[in-house]
């Protein structure tokens, strides 16, 4: 994580309740939508607008069972609380349109082949182990391979055209942290 004293940005709640969460998350929306003129608002719906919220239904705990069942790993605290708050959400950096619903997790081998090498090495296992939860050019990979004692994976905000890892984060938390005060800097 960053550590600009001049960031304004409050930390995501850790490991977070699902209250915790949609707590953020409303001031998230409302800190969004506030910064940004109607012209520059982009796949925002006017009903996003209405509602000053960017996030979607909650997922129920049938629907992340379902996710870890068919990835073959648990999701990690912070994640699933945030799940329960939202499943799903708008844009979380400069070059991420959207946090994908639990059901569209993602291996990123799978949608990204020939980032591994052969020999490996503890980046690749990165990329080999990657869980991917967002789309668009920027990808938050959580590195399943990497837990810690908490149950939280190590997580990384790629950028997929350059090849470039971002620091390790703690938490899915400290990398949603991460992703706000690039969007940040991209409005102010």
């Amino acid at each position: 994580m960053t550590d600009d004293a001049e960031s304004n940005v409050p930390p995501a709640p850790f490991p977070g309740t699902p209250q915790e969460w949609r707590a953020y998350l409303a001031e998230y929306s409302e800190w969004y939508l506030s910064s940004l003129d109607e012209d520059e608002l982009g796949d925002v719906t006017q009903e996003q607008c209405d509602a000053r919220w960017l996030g979607h239904d909650p997922a129920d705990e049938r629907a992340i069972a379902a996710t870890e069942e068919r990835l073959g790993v648990a999701l990690p605290p912070s994640l699933r609380a945030f799940l329960l708050a939202s499943d799903g959400w708008g844009r979380v950096a400069e070059w991420i349109d959207s946090l994908r619903p639990c059901a569209e997790f993602a291996w990123f081998r799978d949608e990204h082949t020939g980032w591994a090498s052969e020999d490996g090495g503890e980046e690749d296992d990165v990329f080999r182990y990657g869980l991917s939860i967002a789309r668009g050019e920027d990808v938050f990979l959580l590195d399943t391979s990497d837990v810690l004692e908490n149950g939280e994976y190590r997580g990384y905000l790629l950028a997929v055209k350059y090849g470039e890892l971002s620091d390790p984060c703690d938490s899915f938390s400290e990398l949603l942290t991460v992703g706000r005060e690039e969007l940040q800097d991209l409005i102010d």
